[in-house]
């Protein structure tokens, strides 16, 4: 049987190593079309822009490996099969069983080394490149400003054109806002028909010629009614600091995708135990409403509640008397309803987020698990399969998968927004494809065809039931 085992692990090796070299590869075709654009308009240097390709694959092992052990499994099995090699081991005694056991072991050696480099490696991973992209994007080149998009030129200073000519520098329907602060509400806006940009690389600077616009803007913020224009023929603006070359910020801050197990359910537990005194608060606060209402009821006490004294007899003099008395009590209960809203709103955004550590936690197990079900799905695929090709075997992995991932990308985006338990969102998949595939399974051991269709032979003329000659 070891030889057998052996066998069955080494026809397995090749195809799997081709589906992770192919699945990776079409992964980061997507990957350098998100990012060309951002290394030509920044201008990073080659080393830095081969660094974040490098970062980039962790995020893509993650869902290659699973994909690459299912087409592994399509690919040796379906042709040992086709070369009745299965049929032979049936023969001589070595059943389905027999041959899932080594695969489902492999499978299942991959899924743990898989759940260690999600704990270990692609956080890290994953945190390099945010920092790497974060100070990528904090860098900026001389003459950046891009048609149809808002460029920071400054922390105070953003710009619009319509149009550009990058050899003569000319811009169109130009539009400028500038701050006195970074978070100032009250910005100066100045439009303009058309301008020209003049970058000086010497003094690190850029000078703005617009032409034949207007300038809007409130001149005194202590006087917020007085509106002033100012038209112009021609204005100059200088910038200073026109570029700014990359420099690494050491970055700490860390996402949920760059946590490890650990940080997760930390992370988790702290946002459950907000969300719990949120709760209590609530909870709190809508009791004693519900005490001061009470107290209401008691004639004794609602006078020093209410502040009044010697109330009026019955008339209008008496209606007038507790009519602000009255209006301050719906006044309580009205901020005490929103204060209560509020509250609700804060405990839902505590659940959310601790709903998002969890589905980053139970993901990490549950595509390594893939392994193991694909292995278990994938053995009766290519018994039944062998003979249509490795063509049909490619495909049957790829929809295989697709239905894997619609199930965990739909799961994550209902659990990420709270309507879904993350461990059902994560593990979903998992259930509904061994759900699957053991009846599969089964009926390829009972050597039975995974859909029979029965044709009803046509009798034949002068036997029972056929026509007579």
């Amino acid at each position: 049987m070891y030889l057998i085992y052996r066998h069955l692990l080494l026809s397995a090796a090749g195809p799997f190593f081709f589906g992770l070299f192919v699945i990776t590869f079409l992964m980061m075709i997507e990957i350098l079309f998100k990012y060309v654009d951002l290394f030509v308009g920044k201008g990073v240097p080659f080393l830095l822009a081969t660094q974040v390709l490098a970062l980039s694959l962790g995020h893509t092992f993650a869902l290659s490996v699973p994909m690459a052990v299912l087409i592994a499994i399509l690919m040796s099995v379906g042709q040992l099969a086709a070369d009745q090699e299965i049929t032979a081991l049936k023969a001589s005694g070595v059943g389905l069983g027999s041959v899932l056991r080594p695969l489902l072991l492999g499978a299942a050696v991959i899924a743990a080394g898989l759940t260690a480099y999600n704990h270990y490696v692609f956080p890290e991973s994953n945190h390099m490149l945010a920092n790497l992209v974060y100070d990528i994007n904090r860098t900026k080149p001389m003459l950046e400003v891009r048609e149809r998009q808002f460029t920071d030129l400054s922390e105070t200073m953003t710009i619009y054109v319509a149009s550009k000519d990058d050899l003569t520098g000319r811009i169109e329907d130009v539009s400028i806002v500038e701050k006195e602060k970074p978070n100032d509400l009250s910005p100066r806006l100045t439009v303009a028909t058309w301008g020209r940009i003049v970058p000086d690389r010497a003094s690190n600077s850029m000078l703005i010629e617009l032409h034949d616009g207007e300038i809007h803007e409130r001149p005194d913020p202590a006087e917020p009614q007085k509106y002033q224009v100012t038209r112009f023929r021609q204005h100059n603006l200088h910038v200073e600091n026109a570029s700014r070359d990359f420099h690494a910020s050491g970055r700490k801050a860390r996402g949920d995708r760059e946590m490890n197990l650990t940080d997760l359910w930390q992370a988790a537990a702290e946002e459950r135990e907000r969300s719990g005194a949120s709760r209590a608060e609530l909870v709190e606060q809508a009791a004693g409403m519900l005490r001061w209402q009470w107290q209401l009821l008691d004639p004794a006490r609602r006078d020093d509640l209410l502040g009044v004294r010697e109330a009026p007899a019955d008339g209008p003099a008496r209606r007038s008397f507790l009519e602000p008395k009255f209006r301050a009590t719906r006044l309580k209960v009205e901020r005490t309803v929103e204060q209560a809203e509020y509250r609700e709103k804060i405990v839902e955004s505590f659940t959310i987020k601790e709903s998002r550590y969890l589905v980053e936690f139970h993901k990490k197990f549950a595509i390594p698990f893939a392994c193991v079900v694909f292995a278990l799905l994938g053995v009766p695929m290519a018994v039944t399969s062998s003979r249509a090709g490795k063509g049909v075997s490619v495909s049957l992995a790829i929809a295989v998968y697709l239905v894997y991932y619609l199930f965990l990308v739909g799961g994550e985006k209902f659990a990420d927004r709270g309507r879904l338990d993350p461990f059902l969102a994560m593990w979903g998949a998992n259930i509904v494809l061994v759900g699957v595939g053991i009846p599969i399974f089964l009926k390829a051991v009972r050597e039975s065809t995974l859909l029979s269709i029965t044709l009803k032979p046509r009798p034949q003329p002068g036997t029972a039931g056929g026509d007579a000659p």
